[in-house]
């Protein structure tokens, strides 16, 4: 399916690239006609776009009863695009790729018992790049309500003024899965890691250089108090934040994440790799336990209930 159309260039402080062009309403409803067999979660349309005579492959954003294509920099710069301006755009809409991509699994889904305890061990997990999960598969481990969906792991990296409440869950959604490239096996980046049982999405964890977090680098005591650090380097990596599925909860899958986090930030070019756990429950962001069993040290204590966990490699 082909789609031409002329759209002006916008900017909207949502999911990053933060540019994109509308597609008009016409267009719309006819791509929406095939959203429901290529969709791939949360309404979000795998396409190939082209402009001028750049194509390239991404995926389309639900907003207002349409869609938003969204300008990436490596496209919008050499064309000289910017915010007011028109653009010719071709949309093409391919056969879902994802789910020639990733198989079912050969093995039945394993029973998910609420309150189940019997532990994990690391090998019977496959953790692999989060962008080599599906968007159904982060929704499955976030859940579709609680703190969990409605921050998607975006509590580090809002702007100024940003919150849960200004900036809604659809949204910080779409910029999860913006910085995982989820569904896209050859990305060059992405933003965390994700735990498998037996096939199953299982857990979450964030890992990505310390400097691509805003609201840490804003904070002025975690994990900056007492520490000669600079905030914009990138070559030291902070593992922010994670998330068990329900039914799979202490049951050690945190703990294999955090050392596979390492494993990660090292071969990714990063100098060292930090945690800042929470002493009273751990949360989101881990327990002292979690990072010193996958081989952190403690550094720094700012404050009574945090500790900056570290290492160096």
């Amino acid at each position: 399916m082909d789609q031409s159309f002329s759209g002006e260039v916008i900017e909207w402080r949502g999911p990053a690239p933060y540019y994109f062009v509308p597609v008009p309403d016409e267009e719309g409803d006819a791509l929406r006609t095939f959203a429901s067999a290529a969709s791939y979660g949360w309404g979000m349309l795998p396409i190939r776009a082209r402009i001028g005579s750049t194509e390239w492959k991404t995926s389309l954003y639900p907003k207002d009863g349409s869609y938003l294509l969204p300008l990436k920099d490596a496209v919008r710069k050499p064309q000289g695009l910017d915010a007011g301006d028109t653009v010719d755009v071709r949309l093409m809409l391919d056969a879902l790729p994802h789910r020639e991509k990733r198989p079912a699994p050969p093995r039945a889904p394993v029973p998910r018992p609420t309150g189940s305890r019997e532990p994990i061990a690391a090998d019977q997990l496959t953790i692999v790049p989060a962008n080599q999960a599906t968007a159904e598969d982060l929704e499955a481990v976030f859940g579709t309500r609680g703190d969990t969906a409605r921050c998607s792991c975006q509590r580090f990296r809002m702007l100024p003024k940003e919150s849960w409440a200004s900036e809604g869950p659809e949204e910080l959604a779409a910029r999860l899965r913006d910085q995982t490239a989820c569904g896209n096996p050859e990305a060059k980046s992405t933003s965390g890691l994700v735990a498998y049982l037996d096939g199953e999405p299982v857990g979450w964890c964030a890992v990505a250089s310390r400097a691509d977090h805003p609201r840490l680098r804003r904070d002025n005591r975690i994990p900056w108090m007492d520490r000669d650090e600079d905030k914009a380097d990138t070559t030291v990596w902070a593992v922010t934040c994670f998330v068990t599925r329900v039914g799979f909860r202490r049951r050690g899958i945190s703990r294999a994440l955090a050392r596979a986090a390492a494993d990660f930030a090292r071969d990714r070019g990063a100098r060292a790799v930090e945690g800042y756990p929470d002493f009273v429950d751990g949360g989101s962001v881990g327990t002292l336990d979690t990072f010193a069993d996958a081989g952190f040290a403690e550094v720094a204590r700012p404050g009574r209930r945090r500790a900056v966990m570290r290492i160096d490699f």
